[in-house]
C-alpha cells in the first residue's frame, strides 16, 4: 500500500510537470506566431531613445542620470548568439547632474558593443576591436531579454520552461520561465494578445548583490509581419520595493521610436577577431607608490586606493570596483603595514564604481567613513542578505558588528581622522553636480589632497567638476602641493592651477 501511494504521488508529480511544460510550450508557440518569430533567424531594429547611467545618480535617492540616444541600432543573430549594438549618445536637454564615463557629454559619443558566443568586444574610436571578455555572459543574456530572444530561448531544446498564470492590470497573463546558462532565471510575461510584455531576470552586482534587471515592452505595432514594441529597461535595487528616499535608481534604457526593422538580415552572424578570441580576463594587479611616511597610493588598475598608517591601525581611502579588487588592496596594505588592522575605510562618494569593494572592509571589521547623506542607502547596501548569483564574504559570513550598528562614522562639512602621529581632514565638496556628499581628504603635513572624479590631468579643458573642486580648495584655504586622484598618477597643484587658468 505504501509503495503504491508513493508511486501514485510520483506519477502525479511527473504528469503535472509534463502538463506544465506542455502548457508553457503552447503559450510560447502562440506568442511566437503572433509576434512573427517562427521563421526569424536574425533581426535588426533601429530607433532613438535614451540611456540611464546606472549607479551614477546625483544622490542615492534619485534616478539614474540620463542622456539621449540620437541613434540606436541592434542586430541579433539567434543561431550564433551574436549581437551588435551601436548607438550615438548626446547630452540633449538632460541636466548634467550625476556621473558616468564621459558624463556630461560635450560632444557626440559613439559606442559599439559586440558579442558572439563566449566572446565580447567593443570598437574604439579608430574602429579597432577592444576585447572585453568579462562582458560576454551579460551581453548574451541580454539577447534573451529581448521579446524575440526570450521566445527563442524558452523554446530551445532542453530549456524546460515552466508556467504560472496570474492577474495583472485586469487581465490574466502567463509567466513562462527558464534557466539561462545554468544560473539566470529568465521570466517572460505574455499577455492575452500573445505578446511578450515583460522579461525579467537578476544579475550579480558588487554593490547590491542580485540586481533586478527588467525589460518592459508596450505599444506594439506590426512592421512587415513582426510585432515591434517600445522598449523600457529598469535596473534597480529590488523592483521598487526599496525604502522611500533611500534608493532612487531605476530607469536604465528606453527605445521610444523604432524607425526601421529588418528580419533575417545578411551577415548578422559576427566573425570574432583573433585578438578577441585569444583574450582572457586579466588578473587583479596592485602596484604601490609611496607618497610620504606612512602614506601609499595603491594602484595597478583603473582605480586607486590610498593607505594611511596611524600608530596602531590603518585607514584606507576608497574601496572601488568589487570584492576581488579590495582583497588585493587589503593584501598589499598588510604587506606594506604589517600587524596593524584596517580600522577605517573612507568612501569619497556613493557611485557604484566607488562602492563596489566596501563590503569586504566591513567584513574585516573596518568602520565606514562617509558623508551623512549616504548612510540610509549604505545601510541597505550592507544588509546581511544572501547574494545567490555571486555570493561575497559579507553575505556568506555576516559580521556580528552589523547587528550592533556601529560600522559608520559620518561627516557633514568636516571630519578628522587622527592620532598623535598624523591627521587626515575630510571635507565636503559644496555645490558639486557630480555627486552630492562628495568627500576629499587633506593631509596638512604632506600638503596632499586626495580626490575622486574632480580632476583628470588628461582632460582637454576644465569642466564643471574641475571648477567646483578648485573653488572649494580656495574656499577651504587648503595649502596643497600635490593632488592624488583615485584615477591616474599624482599631479602637482601647480599643474592644476595652470590648467584652470587656461580657461579664463
Amino acid at each position: 500500500m505504501t509503495n503504491r501511494f508513493w508511486l501514485s504521488l510520483s506519477l502525479a508529480a511527473l504528469m503535472a510537470g509534463s502538463a506544465a511544460a506542455q502548457d508553457g510550450r503552447s503559450v510560447l508557440q502562440a506568442a511566437a506566431t503572433a509576434m512573427g518569430v517562427n521563421n526569424m533567424k536574425s533581426i535588426q531594429y533601429s530607433g532613438t531613445g535614451w540611456q540611464g547611467m546606472v549607479g551614477q545618480n546625483l544622490a542615492p535617492d534619485q534616478d539614474w542620470p540620463r542622456v539621449d540616444l540620437k541613434s540606436y541600432t541592434r542586430t541579433i543573430d539567434f543561431d550564433t548568439m551574436s549581437s551588435r549594438e551601436e548607438y550615438v549618445r548626446i547630452q540633449g536637454n538632460n541636466p548634467p547632474r550625476g556621473g558616468g564615463a564621459g558624463f556630461p557629454f560635450l560632444a557626440e559619443q559613439r559606442v559599439t558593443n559586440l558579442v558572439s558566443g563566449n566572446y565580447a568586444w567593443s570598437l574604439n574610436a579608430q574602429g579597432q576591436p577592444v576585447p572585453e571578455p568579462a562582458a560576454a555572459e551579460l551581453r548574451r543574456l541580454e539577447i534573451f531579454l529581448t521579446p524575440y530572444g526570450f521566445l527563442k530561448g524558452a523554446m530551445a531544446p532542453g530549456a524546460d520552461p515552466t508556467i504560472v498564470t496570474r492577474n495583472e492590470y485586469g487581465g490574466r497573463v502567463a509567466v513562462v520561465s527558464f534557466i539561462a546558462f545554468g544560473k539566470y532565471r529568465v521570466n517572460g510575461t505574455i499577455n492575452p494578445q500573445n505578446l511578450v510584455q515583460r522579461v525579467q531576470t537578476w544579475v550579480p552586482n558588487p554593490v547590491v548583490g542580485d540586481l533586478y534587471y527588467e525589460n518592459v515592452y508596450t505599444n506594439y505595432r506590426d512592421i512587415g509581419g513582426v510585432k515591434i514594441p517600445r522598449f523600457h529597461q529598469h535596473q534597480d535595487f529590488d523592483d521598487g520595493g526599496h525604502m522611500p528616499n533611500v534608493s532612487g535608481g531605476d530607469h536604465a534604457f528606453g527605445l521610444e521610436t523604432i524607425s526601421e526593422v529588418r528580419v533575417n538580415v545578411a551577415n548578422a552572424a559576427l566573425t570574432v577577431p583573433d585578438q578577441v578570441r585569444s583574450a582572457t580576463i586579466e588578473p587583479v594587479r596592485v602596484q604601490s607608490q609611496k607618497l610620504g611616511e606612512g602614506l601609499w597610493l595603491i594602484g595597478g588598475g583603473s582605480h586607486n586606493s590610498v593607505a594611511v598608517e596611524f600608530r596602531d591601525h590603518v585607514a584606507v581611502i576608497e574601496a572601488p570596483l568589487n570584492e576581488e579588487r579590495s582583497l588585493a588592496v587589503i593584501g598589499e596594505v598588510n604587506r606594506l603595514i604589517p600587524n596593524k588592522p584596517i580600522r577605517f575605510v573612507v568612501n569619497t562618494h556613493h557611485h557604484w564604481d566607488r562602492l563596489g569593494g566596501i563590503r569586504i572592509y566591513v567584513h574585516e571589521g573596518a568602520t565606514v567613513v562617509t558623508h551623512e547623506g549616504n548612510r540610509p542607502y549604505y545601510q541597505e547596501v550592507l544588509r546581511a542578505r544572501p547574494w545567490l548569483l555571486q555570493p561575497d564574504r559579507f553575505s556568506l559570513y555576516p559580521p556580528e558588528e552589523w547587528s550592533e550598528g556601529y560600522i559608520f562614522e559620518t561627516a557633514r562639512e568636516k571630519y578628522i581622522l587622527g592620532d598623535d602621529t598624523r591627521t587626515v581632514e575630510l571635507y565636503n565638496v559644496a555645490g558639486l553636480a557630480h555627486a552630492l556628499g562628495m568627500l576629499i581628504a587633506y593631509f596638512p603635513k604632506e600638503k596632499i589632497v586626495v580626490q575622486a572624479d574632480l580632476y583628470n590631468p588628461q582632460a582637454p579643458a576644465p569642466n564643471a567638476s574641475n571648477r567646483t573642486f578648485y573653488q572649494n580648495l580656495q574656499r577651504l584655504k587648503l595649502d596643497v602641493t600635490t593632488i592624488v586622484g583615485i584615477h591616474g598618477n599624482p599631479t602637482p597643484m601647480s599643474q592644476f592651477v595652470q590648467f584652470m587658468n587656461r580657461a579664463q
